[in-house]
């Protein structure tokens, strides 16, 4: 063999070698396959940790951001006009082009879901009402409250079942509670009654909807979920559309202009936020178990309520903290059982 030959063939080596090397460098020892898996992994990691965060985002706009929108600015017909308006448009956008499923609308649809239309629109309006007037902690209070009714309504009513431990947590929701509400130095007698209309109306809403969406959506299959949000995203329209009027809310829109820069960009923040929240929670249950969500949701509570007392300056007694603790536990436990025993 020519010494030229052994020359080429070295060389030959050596660049498979140095290839095999720089490979080695570029994966971390690894093969393209595994390397290729990781780069996947790290990017539903990154996808998850988005739609987390956009979940909170979304959850602490609807409180925090509300709050401060209505101690600037309090017109909740006017806000929730807006608001609604906003996903209203979002939701017949989907339909127009074709990225949200929605079967044919009938009139029967329209009657059967102006009654939950009317109680969403109550919700909403309760709760605006009552955010400038009571601490952010105390509308979570009354939110997981709601469980509690509802959870002994559907025992007396339904003949639902629960395991010991989830009567536990709920009895231990409704000792927070009252450990809470009784120490609220944050007490204000309307803004209570406000939180009273909501959870009255949260409570029908919660039935109507188990009764009728879940036999349209679920059993019968007539319509999507999305459908029948924009429906009664629709007929909510003019329930507080009048209400705007008979509250003398005309002038609202044109107090826009003298806003702050802040508010307005809060307000604009409010309507998306709306949308946001629809958008992260069926993505995050996609994405993450059920009890992951829950979790996820509780946790978007406490940071609502850090910072609302960090904005509005709203101190809470050692012994409040205590009652709010416990409730937030006890509901969390619920809910987490409720997943469970499924």
């Amino acid at each position: 063999m020519s010494i030229d030959k052994l020359l080429k063939d070295r060389g030959h080596q050596v660049d498979e070698e140095e290839g095999k090397r720089l490979l080695d460098i570029s994966t971390n020892g690894a093969s393209p396959k595994k390397h290729f898996a990781a780069a996947t992994n790290a990017a539903k990691a990154a996808e998850s940790t988005l739609w987390l965060f956009l979940l909170c985002l979304a959850s602490v706009l609807m409180t925090v951001g509300n709050k401060y929108v209505m101690k600037q600015w309090n017109y909740a017909n006017t806000v929730t006009l807006l608001q609604n308006g906003t996903a209203v448009i979002y939701l017949l956008s989907g339909y127009r082009f074709g990225f949200l499923e929605m079967k044919s609308f009938t009139w029967q649809q329209w009657k059967i879901f102006a009654v939950s239309a009317f109680l969403l629109a109550m919700q909403i309006l309760t709760s605006l009402k009552a955010l400038p007037l009571v601490a952010i902690a105390t509308v979570v209070a009354f939110r997981n409250m709601c469980t509690v009714v509802i959870a002994v309504v559907d025992y007396f009513f339904y003949g639902t079942k629960f395991s010991l431990r989830q009567i536990f947590a709920l009895g231990l929701t409704s000792i927070g509670m009252i450990i809470y509400t009784c120490q609220d130095i944050n007490f204000n007698f309307t803004g209570y009654m406000w939180l009273v209309g909501n959870s009255l109306a949260t409570i029908l809403n919660t039935f109507w909807n188990k009764v009728f969406i879940t036999k349209y959506t679920r059993e019968l299959k007539i319509q999507t979920s999305y459908g029948v949000s924009l429906i009664q995203q629709v007929e909510t329209l003019p329930i507080v559309f009048v209400l705007a009027i008979a509250n003398n809310e005309g002038s609202s829109l044109s107090e826009i202009a003298s806003l702050t820069f802040v508010t307005k960009i809060m307000l604009i923040a409010t309507c998306a936020g709306g949308v946001l929240i629809g958008i992260a929670y069926p993505k995050c249950y996609s994405l993450f178990s059920g009890t992951s969500v829950i979790v996820a949701g509780t946790a978007n509570k406490a940071v609502s309520i850090l910072l609302g007392m960090y904005l509005f300056g709203t101190i809470l007694t050692p012994i409040q903290i205590i009652g709010l603790l416990v409730c937030i536990s006890g509901s969390l436990w619920y809910a987490v059982e409720g997943k469970v025993n499924r």
